[in-house]
């Protein structure tokens, strides 16, 4: 999986970094938001608090996702001003066994 930044742009406003970014995942299934989203941590030394994969849409046959990630400058700005749906995405799933 490699991982390519297309455009940045710094929104002082929301406090926040928007990422568009372009994914080769030729070969291998579709990554998941949450290994996206390690893998933009990595890059840009953020909290994964802190990070949000906005979209992400796969093309066709291409082995190639673009998408949209936000990095927020704290996690308290994250929650007041992402929707309630894009942060329930993140959450991790817990497993419960019966």
């Amino acid at each position: 999986m490699k991982l390519e930044i297309l455009k940045e742009t710094d929104n002082k406003t929301l406090g926040r970094k928007e990422i568009e970014f372009r994914i080769d995942h030729q070969g291998g299934t579709t990554p998941s938001r949450l290994d996206v989203r390690d893998k933009i941590v990595a890059q840009y030394d953020a909290s994964t608090s802190t990070v949000v994969i906005r979209s992400m849409r796969t093309k066709f046959g291409a082995g190639i996702s673009e998408g949209v990630a936000r990095i927020y400058a704290n996690e308290d700005t994250l929650k007041r001003v992402e929707l309630g749906h894009i942060l329930k995405r993140h959450e991790s799933k817990k497993v419960t066994g019966e």
